[in-house]
This record gives C-alpha cells, structure tokens and sequence, in this order.
C-alpha cells in the first residue's frame, strides 16, 4: 500500500513538502501500529514457552476465542440493531396473539404496562424451562455428554500449574463476593444519582441471580452429582452482571457505537466461560447457564430501555459504574492464590535402591521436562536419592536460598527497569502439569543459578523418600523494548552443572556423571 502512495500524491499535484511531511509522519506512526502488536505477541510466547508450551497453546486457544466471539458479538449487533424498533412491535403483536404471554411481552415492550408481572411471569418460564433442562441434562450418553467428554480430555492434556493460576484469576472476575461488591457499589451508585428506576432494574435482575446463585452453591455442596446439570453458578454471574452492566453503561453512548460496550461484556463472559471449561465444569451446566444468564439480561435490558427513558443515565455515571465493574473483577482476579504443589498427591510407580538407581535405573525416570511438544528441549539433568531437606540445608550453608517463583501480583515486577537481578521474580516452571515443588537460587556473576525440583514417581528403599528430579540451569536477564524485564534459561546446562559440582564437593555430598556427563546422579554419601 505504502508504494502507492508516492503515485497517487503525484496524480493529485500534491506539493513536495506536504508530501514528505505526511509521509514522514504517517510512516513513523505505521510501524509502531502494524510491529508492536507482533513483537508483543511473539514477547509474550517466549516468556509463556519458558514457563511451559502447554501454557502458549492455552493462551492461544483463549486469545483465538475471544477474537472470534468478540468479533462475532459485533456482527451480531450490527444486524440486530437496526432492527430493534421492528423487534418491539413484534413482541407487542405476540403478545395481542397469546393472551397468556401477553404480560411478559407488554413488560418488555409497552412503556405503559406495569413490567413486574411480566417480569415475574418470565423469570417463572425460566425456572421451569431450567429444571427441563436439568432433567435432559441427566440422561446418559446425551450429545452433549460425548462432546463434553471430548472438549475436556483435550482441556485436561494442556493442564499446568501456571494455567491453573490464570483460569482461577479470569473465574474469579465473577467470584461470589466480587459480584456482591458490584451489586452494592453500582446500587449505591444509582441510588445517589437520583436513577431510582435503573437501581430497581440493576437489582431485581442482577441480585436476583446473585441469592439464585447462594442457592445453587448450597444445593452442589448437599448434592455433588447435580453438577453436570445445574447452571454453572460462575459463568451464571458472569452473563447477568456484566450484561445488565453493559446495558446501563451504554445508555449514554451513540447507538452505533454501542457495540464497543457489548462486546467487552461479551470477553468478560467468555473469559470466565473457558476459565471454568478448563477448570472442570461441565459443557451442559456452562451452556444452560449461559443461555438462561443471557435470556434473562436481555429481558431485563429491553425492559429497561422500554420503562427507562425518561430516566436516563449520564455519561459520569456510566463511567463509574464500569470503572467500578472493572476495578472489582480484575482486583479479585490478581489477587488468586493457587495452592502449594503437594508430593504426597503423586502416584507412585514403583521403587528401587540407591545402587539400582545408580547403576542404571535412573535411566526409569524422566530426562526431559514433560511438556506436550517440547519435551526434548528443557533437560532434567539432576537426580537426587537422598532427602530433599538435607540437600537444601547443605546449599543454603554455600549461598543458596530457597526462592519463591513468581505467582500472582509478582508478576508485576517484570515491568522492572532495574539491573539488579534480585529484583526480578524467578519464572515457575512446570514439569508433567506440575509446578517445581521447591526451588533454590545463587547469584553468580550478573546471573542466576537455579535449580528446580520435582518429585519423582519412583521412591527410594533406603529412605522411603521419593527419587527428586532437578533443572539446573543458569539465567540470565532478558528486555524487551525496555518495558519488560524477565528471566530466561541459558542453553549451555553443562556449565550450569559444572558450576553446580563446585558446592557439592564443598557439601559432603556423592555424585556421579550419567549420559555422557550431561545427568547428575546426587546423594548423601558413597555406597
């Protein structure tokens, strides 16, 4: 495009010095437009592959749904838009045909028409319609038990700890106390406005489905089996709350460009949505809430606009409130902590003594990170057959320290200018969907010494501990366009592990080189 732009200048007689000016600056801001978007893109991989692959192809599963889902969103309104006046006359000749559904349509679209009953009326079809569905849901072999199945084997094959961090952070976004926040906070807002009637609205529909989702929890917890088929109480919240959001939040703003506000509601959705898809619920109960969350904003929205135009809100109070909405889900988000890994959940495979494992057994165990595709690029190159307690005092007396990986708000200090490598958290890594149980860390001369590890699957006789298995690698810092600051992991592990013989020589420790001197076998002391 940009080679035409010379011939088309000339064509228009354009002058020189226009000409250069325009071009100039046009192009100065083309190529931060079209290349950062990719050089983040491809930043933000290299950091996810360092973590783990399984992570890069989740995050690329997720980005590629809310694309087309946000894209999806926007045509959607786009056709429907247009067409809202004929919708309501629609609903009102429905309504004049079927007397007993006459409430529930001159509710939604007969500004004169007292809209309580009408609105009770549908919430009752809903509730019915919702136990229909419960019902079908728990009949076996259904379609959509064979695709829940499906969807969640290959969910479960991209499963790892890092993940696990980010899906609970996008399920938190419609948490039960980060919703009840919301309820209160945009009440009040509403409240102290004047806008009475938007206050009825906002809680009727969204606190409602706030007490209906207290219910359905407690319902779970005396009735585990029903979770297949009752609605998914997160991603129920999520269809109202940010819906009926998005509907107030919109009032203010031009119809045509109304879509900007819908389709954000719509990322918050889906985000929750795929967070607990991965989390373990079932298609069915993510579904019928969705549905049923959807019907029921959407009811409530059109209701609003119908009874709610002589009450409108102004342009402030739509940026509170989602500033407020906003604030609320991503402070919960960021704030999730995921539990410890735990060795005494693994399965074990089997044992062995220290002289088999030395001896050639050790070859039983992993020698690569397991991770999906790229289990040949992370070697563990340390295995240790001894207690993991002992062996982390011995470094600690040589420098070592045990480090926290980063994990929730520590991220945020990736965004670090400094040189000083302390001040940047060390990234987790994950092995067979499992983060690093412990890790230890030296500094050495402008890099990290790092070592991560993971129990083993196979115990050892002589102890009854299990047989850890070590990356030892050095670090070093990395920027990217002098606004992120990480940590990533050299490829020369055989310096790593040179450096690493220096402190098990000054520990007491028995090693010995295995597989071409690229595996430590390490314990306490000779056989």
């Amino acid at each position: 495009v940009r080679a035409v732009i010379p011939l088309v200048a000339g064509m228009m007689e354009m002058p020189m010095g226009r000409f250069l000016f325009a071009n100039i600056f046009s192009a100065l801001a083309w190529a931060p437009a079209y290349l950062l978007p990719g050089m983040a893109f491809g930043a933000s991989l290299e950091l996810a592959s360092e973590v783990a692959l399984r992570l890069v192809i989740l995050l690329v599963a997720l980005v590629s749904s809310l694309w087309f889902l946000g894209w999806l969103s926007h045509r959607l309104f786009s056709l429907i838009q247009p067409h809202s006046k004929q919708l309501v006359q629609w609903l009102l000749r429905f309504g004049e045909r079927h007397p007993r559904l006459q409430h529930i349509a001159l509710a939604l679209g007969d500004p004169k028409h007292p809209e309580a009953a009408g609105l009770a009326m549908l919430a009752g079809l809903l509730v019915l319609s919702s136990i229909i569905l419960i019902i079908i849901a728990l009949l076996p072999q259904t379609p959509l038990l064979i695709a829940d199945s499906a969807l969640h084997l290959g969910l479960n094959e991209l499963a790892n700890p890092a993940g696990d961090q980010i899906m609970l952070g996008l399920s938190a976004l419609a948490g039960s106390s980060t919703t009840l926040a919301m309820l209160i906070v945009v009440s009040l807002v509403l409240w102290l406005s004047g806008l009475k009637l938007s206050m009825h609205h906002w809680l009727a529909g969204a606190g409602s489905i706030w007490l209906l989702s207290i219910v359905l929890e407690s319902v779970l917890r005396q009735s585990p089996p029903l979770i297949t088929a009752i609605p998914d109480i997160y991603v129920l919240r999520a269809s109202v709350f940010f819906s009926l959001g998005a509907v107030l939040i919109a009032t203010p703003i031009a119809y045509e460009k109304r879509w900007t506000i819908y389709s954000a509601a719509t990322l918050l959705i889906v985000m929750v949505m795929f967070a607990q898809l991965y989390l373990g619920s079932p298609l069915t109960a993510v579904l019928h809430a969705l549905g049923g969350g959807v019907i029921w904003s959407t009811a409530l929205g059109m209701a609003y606009r119908t009874h709610g135009r002589q009450q409108k809100l102004a342009g402030r109070q739509a940026a509170i409130i989602g500033t407020t909405l906003l604030l609320l889900a991503f402070a919960s988000a960021v704030s999730v902590q995921t539990p410890p890994p735990a060795p005494g959940l693994l399965e074990v495979q089997g044992s062995m003594s220290l002289k088999q494992w030395e001896h050639g057994d050790w070859q039983k165990l992993p020698l690569y990170r397991d991770d999906v595709l790229d289990n040949q690029k992370h070697p563990l190159n340390l295995q240790i057959g001894g207690s993991l307690t002992s062996f982390t005092q011995k470094l600690e007396q040589l420098g070592w320290t045990r480090t926290q990986t980063a994990t929730g708000l520590a991220w945020l200090q990736l965004l670090t200018t400094s040189d000083d490598l302390a001040q940047l958290p060390l990234l987790p890594h994950s092995h067979a969907g499992q983060m690093a149980f412990s890790v230890l860390s030296k500094p050495v001369a402008g890099r990290r010494h790092v070592i991560y590890l993971w129990p083993s699957h196979f115990i050892a006789e002589e102890n009854g501990q299990p047989i850890w298995l070590g990356e030892v690698t050095f670090q070093h810092e990395k920027h990217w366009l002098g606004l992120l600051s990480y940590l990533v992991s050299s490829n020369d592990r055989q310096s790593a592990l040179e450096a690493l013989k220096k402190d098990i020589d000054e520990s007491g420790w028995h090693y010995r080189m295995a597989k071409g001197r690229e595996l430590m076998l390490l314990h306490p002391s000779p056989d």
